[in-house]
């Protein structure tokens, strides 16, 4: 049995670690907390489909997010985000990945994509990716 859905909404979580142990998430509910930053960990979650943030303590968002091929659903509302305008935090998934977007450099674009293709078993994406890095 694998675990799909994490709520850890009105915790007090200031930091969030071990997230790794548990990569099939689908939904990740942290609502109401203190988290001052994103972890690196969720980035790599590429499966995730529901990422709720409101009421936490960000001053940012890790532009990587835009990557996450399945992330549709993104919830920032009530944090204190300064490099991200008020209309933008409540537009909605796409448009709020687009944003994020046009903050990366193209070579992160490129290498963050291939590492999803070799995580969710693209044939070949592991050889070209290793090729590539050499």
């Amino acid at each position: 049995m694998k675990l799909d859905t994490l709520t850890l909404s009105f915790n007090y979580i200031a930091s969030l670690g071990n997230l790794g142990n548990a990569p099939n998430l689908s939904v990740l509910d942290l609502h109401n907390n203190k988290l001052t930053e994103l972890p690196d960990e969720i980035i790599a979650m590429v499966g995730l489909k529901t990422l709720t943030l409101s009421n936490n303590d960000l001053g940012d968002i890790n532009p990587r997010l835009s990557l996450m091929p399945n992330l549709c659903r993104i919830a920032i509302e009530g944090n204190p985000l300064r490099r991200i305008k008020p209309a933008m935090r409540s537009a909605g998934a796409v448009e709020l990945k687009k944003y994020l977007r046009t903050r990366l450099e193209e070579s992160t674009i490129v290498a963050e994509e291939m590492r999803i293709d070799v995580v969710t078993g693209i044939p070949g994406a592991k050889k070209f990716f290793e090729q590539v890095s050499e």
